[in-house]
């Protein structure tokens, strides 16, 4: 959802009118909350994946990193990062800044890695070209150059909505083919042993991401970014929401069902419960919460990242007390053993 400036995500959302009223209400509405797996309860963690964080930009994010780890209890296992889009020689010298802040704080990090600048003159097609391949190489030479040649590249996330200047909504194969040249550019820089996440936005109102998939040789993980808002109308409950989120078009089972057929691992670089300064946010919702702590233990990802950031698009914060209900499932299931 966020780089360094936060895009409004208002409009694209708006689409979850027409797609998910139909499906909540076609189906059954007495859904119950989300049950714990068999043998389980609020008081008896589940055995979760990896657990990773955002907390903001590299250095400035590893600040926060032990009042953090004091609220949970227990370190993490890694960070969600970002490069900036402003400019490609922003994002070669950010990438290095962001890697040494990491390595020096002892974390891996997932570093979300744009397609294209907001610059106003890159595109997709010059990128497929190889107009970009020098950059490209440059970006992968400062992660290796700061201990991060293993590191988890989630290459052009969140592609399938129209916030981000390499959306694949117009043209998913100038798409695949840039796609394709990034991961053979920065497989062969020496050193790289990167993996990549391929990256959609799941829930409901969300455009199909597969016409944009780039094909299992250049694919090792199939990541969803999870947000939980609210554009039903007034009546909707929280678990019909849920039932959305999970059960619609391009929702949570549509990703576990996609990466098993090209079996690869799934992976939640980015997912969250708060608020949106438009009032459209899910808010401090224990069904989402609790929907969210069953579903990863279901489907067990290589990894999962909470959002515990106030972003200006979205303040899905736990770690500050503002949301009690959602912030005692998250520790019970995520905090210390």
């Amino acid at each position: 959802m966020k780089q360094f400036d936060v895009l409004d995500l208002r409009g694209a959302l708006k689409l979850a009118l027409a797609a998910c009223v139909s499906l909540v209400f076609s189906a059954s509405l007495g859904v119950a909350p989300p049950a714990y797996a068999q043998g389980t309860s609020a008081e008896q963690p589940l055995v979760q994946p990896r657990l990773g964080v955002y907390l903001g930009g590299g250095c400035e994010g590893r600040k926060r990193i032990a009042s953090f780890e004091q609220w949970l209890g227990r370190p993490i296992d890694f960070v969600v990062d970002f490069l900036p889009q402003d400019s490609w020689d922003s994002m070669i010298r950010t990438g290095a800044w962001v890697a040494r802040c990491w390595r020096e704080a002892g974390k891996e990090a997932v570093i979300s890695m744009p397609m294209i600048p907001r610059d106003g003159t890159s595109t997709l097609e010059a990128g497929a070209s190889g107009a970009y391949d020098g950059k490209i190489a440059q970006v992968a030479q400062a992660l290796i150059a700061q201990g991060h040649g293993k590191t988890v590249i989630r290459l052009g996330w969140e592609f399938n909505a129209s916030w981000f200047a390499w959306s694949a909504l117009k043209d998913p194969v100038q798409y695949v083919a840039y796609w394709r040249r990034i991961v053979t550019v920065m497989r062969g820089v020496p050193g790289a042993e990167f993996r990549f996440d391929w990256n959609p936005i799941v829930g409901p109102g969300m455009k199909s991401p597969e016409a944009a998939y780039p094909g299992d040789d250049v694919v090792d993980i199939i990541g969803a970014d999870v947000y939980n808002n609210n554009y039903f109308p007034a009546g909707v409950t929280a678990e019909q929401r849920w039932k959305a989120m999970r059960d619609g078009p391009f929702g949570l089972r549509w990703h576990r069902d996609f990466a098993q057929k090209r079996g690869k691992q799934l992976s939640f670089p980015e997912w969250g419960t708060g608020t949106r300064a438009d009032g459209h946010g899910g808010g401090d919702d224990p069904v989402f919460m609790s929907g969210m702590v069953e579903w990863l233990a279901q489907v067990k990802p290589a990894y999962q990242a909470y959002w515990d950031y106030p972003a200006r698009d979205y303040n899905s914060m736990l770690s500050n007390g503002r949301q009690p209900n959602s912030e005692k499932l998250f520790l019970d299931a995520f905090g210390k053993r």
